[in-house]
Protein backbone atom coordinates (compact mmCIF):
# COMPACT_ATOMS: atom_id res chain seq x y z
CA UNK A 1 0.00 0.00 0.00
CA UNK A 2 1.05 3.34 -1.26
CA UNK A 3 -0.86 5.57 0.89
CA UNK A 4 0.19 7.80 3.90
CA UNK A 5 1.78 5.87 6.20
CA UNK A 6 -0.19 5.95 9.89
CA UNK A 7 2.34 7.55 12.71
CA UNK A 8 0.84 6.97 16.57
CA UNK A 9 0.97 10.09 18.09
CA UNK A 10 1.26 9.07 22.03
CA UNK A 11 2.00 12.30 24.45
CA UNK A 12 4.32 12.09 26.24
CA UNK A 13 3.73 11.90 30.26
CA UNK A 14 0.54 10.12 29.66
CA UNK A 15 -0.38 7.26 31.35
CA UNK A 16 -1.19 4.65 28.84
CA UNK A 17 -4.61 3.02 28.92
CA UNK A 18 -5.68 -0.72 29.58
CA UNK A 19 -7.75 -0.41 26.67
CA UNK A 20 -7.09 -1.74 23.14
CA UNK A 21 -6.31 1.72 21.68
CA UNK A 22 -4.44 4.41 20.21
CA UNK A 23 -4.73 7.92 22.04
CA UNK A 24 -4.39 9.80 17.96
CA UNK A 25 -3.52 8.73 14.69
CA UNK A 26 -1.80 10.67 12.47
CA UNK A 27 -2.56 9.94 8.35
CA UNK A 28 -0.66 12.57 6.35
CA UNK A 29 -1.98 15.91 7.70
CA UNK A 30 -4.83 14.53 9.03
CA UNK A 31 -5.46 14.03 12.74
CA UNK A 32 -8.19 11.29 14.14
CA UNK A 33 -8.15 11.28 17.51
CA UNK A 34 -9.85 8.33 20.19
CA UNK A 35 -12.59 9.56 22.53
CA UNK A 36 -10.91 11.75 25.74
CA UNK A 37 -12.51 11.60 29.37
CA UNK A 38 -12.34 13.78 31.83
CA UNK A 39 -9.37 11.63 33.25
CA UNK A 40 -6.10 12.98 34.66
CA UNK A 41 -3.09 11.92 32.00
CA UNK A 42 -0.93 11.30 34.34
CA UNK A 43 -3.00 9.04 36.87
CA UNK A 44 -5.32 7.74 34.60
CA UNK A 45 -8.32 8.97 37.39
CA UNK A 46 -11.29 10.23 36.09
CA UNK A 47 -11.78 14.34 37.36
CA UNK A 48 -13.88 14.85 40.79
CA UNK A 49 -16.54 17.49 40.44
CA UNK A 50 -18.53 16.45 37.53
CA UNK A 51 -18.64 17.75 33.89
CA UNK A 52 -17.74 21.00 34.29
CA UNK A 53 -14.01 20.08 35.72
CA UNK A 54 -14.04 16.61 33.64
CA UNK A 55 -14.77 18.78 30.46
CA UNK A 56 -12.04 21.57 31.04
CA UNK A 57 -10.07 18.44 31.51
CA UNK A 58 -11.08 16.33 28.25
CA UNK A 59 -10.10 20.06 26.05
CA UNK A 60 -6.46 19.83 28.10
CA UNK A 61 -6.05 16.45 27.28
CA UNK A 62 -6.64 17.05 23.75
CA UNK A 63 -4.67 20.20 23.41
CA UNK A 64 -2.08 17.85 24.70
CA UNK A 65 -2.74 15.53 22.08
CA UNK A 66 -2.94 18.23 19.50
CA UNK A 67 0.50 19.62 20.46
CA UNK A 68 1.97 16.43 20.08
CA UNK A 69 1.17 16.40 16.78
CA UNK A 70 2.25 19.87 16.17
CA UNK A 71 -1.27 20.99 16.00
CA UNK A 72 -3.65 22.85 18.00
CA UNK A 73 -7.56 23.81 18.21
CA UNK A 74 -7.57 25.98 14.96
CA UNK A 75 -6.97 22.81 13.27
CA UNK A 76 -9.78 20.93 14.53
CA UNK A 77 -12.44 20.28 11.66
CA UNK A 78 -14.88 18.07 13.79
CA UNK A 79 -15.68 17.31 17.17
CA UNK A 80 -18.01 14.43 18.70
CA UNK A 81 -19.50 14.66 22.15
CA UNK A 82 -21.13 12.14 23.76
CA UNK A 83 -23.25 13.12 27.09
CA UNK A 84 -25.10 11.61 29.63
CA UNK A 85 -27.83 14.35 30.83
CA UNK A 86 -28.73 16.82 28.11
CA UNK A 87 -29.37 19.22 31.15
CA UNK A 88 -25.71 19.97 30.85
CA UNK A 89 -26.16 20.80 26.82
CA UNK A 90 -25.95 24.83 26.92
CA UNK A 91 -23.39 24.69 29.30
CA UNK A 92 -21.55 22.63 27.64
CA UNK A 93 -21.92 24.87 24.51
CA UNK A 94 -20.75 27.82 26.45
CA UNK A 95 -18.09 26.22 27.71
CA UNK A 96 -16.97 24.89 24.10
CA UNK A 97 -17.10 28.38 22.95
CA UNK A 98 -14.23 28.97 25.54
CA UNK A 99 -11.82 27.14 23.51
CA UNK A 100 -13.55 27.41 19.96
CA UNK A 101 -13.65 31.23 19.78
CA UNK A 102 -13.20 31.95 15.78
CA UNK A 103 -15.09 30.74 12.56
CA UNK A 104 -15.22 28.78 11.16
CA UNK A 105 -15.40 26.49 13.84
CA UNK A 106 -15.89 22.48 14.11
CA UNK A 107 -18.58 20.77 12.48
CA UNK A 108 -19.77 19.17 16.32
CA UNK A 109 -22.68 16.07 16.96
CA UNK A 110 -23.60 15.73 20.04
CA UNK A 111 -25.03 12.60 21.12
CA UNK A 112 -26.49 12.03 24.44
CA UNK A 113 -25.58 8.07 25.47
CA UNK A 114 -26.91 6.35 28.59
CA UNK A 115 -23.42 6.15 30.08
CA UNK A 116 -19.90 6.30 29.53
CA UNK A 117 -16.57 4.46 30.64
CA UNK A 118 -15.65 4.49 34.40
CA UNK A 119 -19.07 6.91 35.35
CA UNK A 120 -17.64 10.01 32.80
CA UNK A 121 -20.00 12.30 32.52
CA UNK A 122 -19.02 12.99 28.49
CA UNK A 123 -16.48 11.89 26.07
CA UNK A 124 -15.20 14.07 22.88
CA UNK A 125 -13.07 12.65 19.98
CA UNK A 126 -11.71 15.18 17.30
CA UNK A 127 -10.55 14.62 13.75
CA UNK A 128 -8.12 17.86 12.94
CA UNK A 129 -6.45 18.50 9.67
CA UNK A 130 -2.89 20.79 9.64
CA UNK A 131 -3.27 23.87 7.99
CA UNK A 132 -0.89 25.66 5.81
CA UNK A 133 0.20 27.77 8.05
Amino acid sequence: ANGPRKQVIQPPNYTPTPSPLSPAILVGDTLYMSGATGADPKAGQLLKGGFEPELRQIMSNLQTVLKSADMDLSDVVAVTAYIDDMANFNRFNEIYREYFKTEPLPTRSTVAVKELARGAHLELTMTAVRSRK
